[in-house]
């Protein structure tokens, strides 16, 4: 009646090492595995060791690293006038575009909060002047 019972293992991959730190390069070929093989993230996570927080981070960063990239001044100079000025109009709807999206996020947090503090009596807006405690 004392039979020990056993633990399933989870299925250990061969390049599964979780401490490794990765370099710029390999983390760029799991990324590019995901995109072109179409497979989940988790997946990917699995068979290379990766915490997926650390796998969407790095995705993050590489969107930003291209956003921030500026290619466009490269094509202003072998454009010309009407080109230039369609490319520009482009830009100036999608940041219009991308600072309506931020100003309704603001909204709609500010408008969370104040339903939060009203309605649950949670006061969640630090008060301004107060000092912050010394714990």
């Amino acid at each position: 009646m004392t039979e020990k019972v056993q633990k399933k293992s989870k299925p250990s991959f061969p390049s599964s090492q979780p401490y490794r730190r990765r370099s710029e390069e390999e983390m760029l070929e799991i990324v590019r595995e995901i995109q072109e093989r179409g497979m989940p993230k988790k997946t990917a996570c699995r068979k290379y060791g990766v915490n997926r927080n650390t796998l969407r981070l790095f995705i993050l960063k590489q969107s930003t690293k291209d956003l921030s990239q500026n290619h466009s001044l490269d094509l202003l100079s072998t454009m010309n006038e009407n080109q230039q000025h369609l490319a520009l109009s482009k830009k100036i709807k999608e940041l219009t575009g991308a600072l309506e999206k931020s100003e309704l996020k603001v909204l709609t947090l500010q408008t969370m909060i104040q339903v939060a503090e009203d309605d649950l009596k949670i006061k969640i807006r630090k008060k301004s002047g107060t000092k912050q405690s010394k714990e």
